[in-house]
């Protein structure tokens, strides 16, 4: 967007109760003479002019996506149905919806997406129909329902026919959050979605605090991963002395200074650390 400037048009000169143009006060500033200039009183100044300049604005910053974004991907090869759904799902605030026909189109894009929910129709189970038949579709579905809950990047969702009860069963069992056969009310959709989304939340911030824990359990010293895992396997101080050949008064300390980097204040706190951090 252009703006336009309009520079200072007149200076007034206290002490002498003259008036500069910008143009004077830049020499004055450069000459080193001030902001004070000397006329005589018998030549006036010329009537001071407005100088106006253009002055190019940059265009204003994007606002970064809202943190609160959730994403859904939907993998169906009908149009119509693709369609429909993609327009309910997209009426949520904060959802971001992106829509493919088959997962292939949706594995070649997954390691650059968000985490998030993925709606997969039933009847991808049918795109595969080679000289094996059916059963080869439906093995690769529940592959992917598998792989998807595995990485912790993505909860699914499918959507089946009637007599897909069995192949509904399996994805269940292969990791789906749910499976909605049709008719099936768009309440429960989104009822299905929100599930979906939540569980990755709880995934994400689990990772989150598994990272922070691992972080935290790098900070100690050799010894006093010693005594933590002595710790982990329900020994007394006694015991663990026993085991690291030192006496229960310094692994007393070695307790304390562990905890203190793990900023615990109980053994339970400290327990939850080390497992989170994937101690055993």
């Amino acid at each position: 967007m252009v703006k336009t400037q309009i520079d200072s048009i007149l200076v007034t000169n206290s002490a002498a109760g003259m008036f500069m143009t910008p143009e004077a006060l830049i020499a004055a500033e450069q000459d080193g003479r001030g902001l004070v200039m000397h006329a005589a009183p018998s030549q006036p100044m010329a009537p001071a002019r407005a100088t106006v300049r253009a002055v190019q604005f940059p265009d204003p910053i994007e606002a970064p996506p809202s943190a609160g974004l959730v994403h859904a991907y939907l993998i169906d090869a009908d149009d119509e149905r693709r369609g429909a759904i993609h327009k309910l799902l997209s009426g949520k605030p904060n959802m971001v919806v992106r829509a493919y026909r088959s997962r292939a189109a949706f594995l070649a894009a997954a390691e650059h997406l968000d985490d998030g929910c993925v709606i997969v129709s039933g009847e991808e189970a049918d795109e595969e129909l080679d000289g094996r038949g059916q059963l080869a579709g439906a093995a690769a579905l529940l592959a992917f329902i598998r792989s998807s809950r595995e990485s912790k990047r993505f909860a699914c969702v499918m959507l089946a026919d009637p007599q897909q009860m069995r192949l509904a069963i399996d994805a269940m069992k292969a990791g789906a959050v749910d499976c909605l056969l049709s008719p099936y009310a768009t309440s429960d959709l989104l009822g299905v979605v929100e599930d979906a989304l939540a569980l990755v939340r709880m995934v994400r911030a689990e990772s989150a605090a598994g990272a922070q824990a691992r972080s935290q359990i790098e900070r100690l010293t050799a010894r006093e991963r010693d005594v933590l895992n002595g710790l982990l396997h329900g020994k007394s101080n006694k015991m663990i002395a026993l085991d690291l050949g030192i006496s229960p008064r310094t692994v007393e300390i070695y307790r304390a200074h562990l905890m203190d980097k793990l900023g615990t204040n109980s053994l339970s706190e400290t327990l939850k650390v080390a497992f989170a951090a994937g101690m055993s």
